[in-house]
């Protein structure tokens, strides 16, 4: 998969382009319904399937106190795209330039760099100044441009809409199976390893600490079990998240220790994938009860993870 952080002109390289429209903050079912149906469309024509979304969420820039809680990092954003089977990723910034571009100058910008032969979208799909442009503009101004608009219907899961609302919802609620299965994957986040106060290593369980972003949905506080990829391996974990209690602690935060790992991962990015909560946070009443529930928590996380 290609990636491109700016609009780029792709007629020269890529012939028969369908391109899949939208924000796709979680990468969930719904969104690869609509990315897979353009993937399909670019097989049937012996063509290229792209991907033109935001590395930022709109509203970011034209009403921040409006803009959601993000699901997915442009990392995790990209490996998704990418293990759905894209060709093309276009992850550009949303910028103030961007914010009056009409609908119909949006539709020439695509035609000048794409020149795409199908446009893919949801029903819910807004583009140019104001959100103007919708899927029946879409439908009515394709031909005008030189694509066939697809406007994919809303997918369900047990009777109800998958939609990234729903999800961001789910996880804030500490629902993450029901947050995972409407993404059709764990949740994830990627993150830089930061030095933390090494409290962990002082008590036998080094952990790698993870700074949580403002802009981010977090699952609430907890114990949770993980999967930790670094370089391409995939490594067992339990993470916390909170404010460490027993210690009196102010700032959340994530620690996560890596089990039967000794590698120096600081200003490393990692990847964490939450499987399964197993308590809540709490504070004890000395290191020692808390040692003593860490080996429980890594015990059960095993059990756990030999389950899976």
């Amino acid at each position: 998969m290609q990636i491109f952080s700016t609009i780029t002109n792709l007629t020269k390289e890529y012939s028969n382009i369908v391109v899949a429209l939208g924000t796709f903050d979680g990468v969930h079912l719904g969104h690869q319904n609509i990315i897979k149906q353009a993937i399909r469309l670019a097989k049937s024509i012996q063509g290229t399937s792209v991907v033109f979304t935001f590395s930022n969420h709109p509203l970011g820039v034209i009403s921040p106190k409006k803009c959601p809680l993000q699901i997915s990092d442009n990392i995790c954003k990209e490996t998704a795209m990418r293990d759905l089977g894209i060709d093309v990723l276009m992850n550009i910034p949303f910028t103030k330039e961007l914010v009056t571009v009409t609908p119909l100058e949006f539709l020439q910008l695509l035609q000048d760099n794409l020149a795409p032969k199908y446009v893919v979208v949801g029903p819910n799909y807004t583009f140019g100044y104001k959100g103007e442009g919708n899927p029946k503009l879409l439908l009515k101004r394709s031909q005008d441009f030189g694509f066939i608009s697809e406007i994919h219907p809303v997918v369900h899961l047990n009777n109800q809409i998958i939609s990234s609302t729903k999800i961001r919802h789910l996880l804030l609620e500490g629902q993450l199976d029901a947050a995972n299965m409407l993404m059709g994957r764990p949740f994830r986040l990627c993150s830089k390893v930061v030095h933390g106060d090494e409290r962990g290593r002082l008590l036998g369980f080094p952990t790698a600490n993870l700074a949580i972003e403002n802009h981010r949905v977090m699952l609430p506080n907890g114990i949770y079990v993980v999967h930790v990829f670094f370089r391409e391996k995939t490594y067992r974990g339990i993470a916390n998240i909170g404010t460490n209690p027993t210690f009196n602690g102010v700032n959340r935060h994530i620690e996560v220790h890596i089990l039967e790992f000794k590698q120096d991962i600081y200003d490393q990015l990692i990847t964490i994938e939450f499987v399964q909560k197993i308590r809540d946070e709490e504070k004890f009443s000395s290191v020692d009860q808390l040692v003593k529930q860490i080996k429980l928590d890594i015990k059960q996380a095993t059990t756990i993870f030999n389950l899976h």
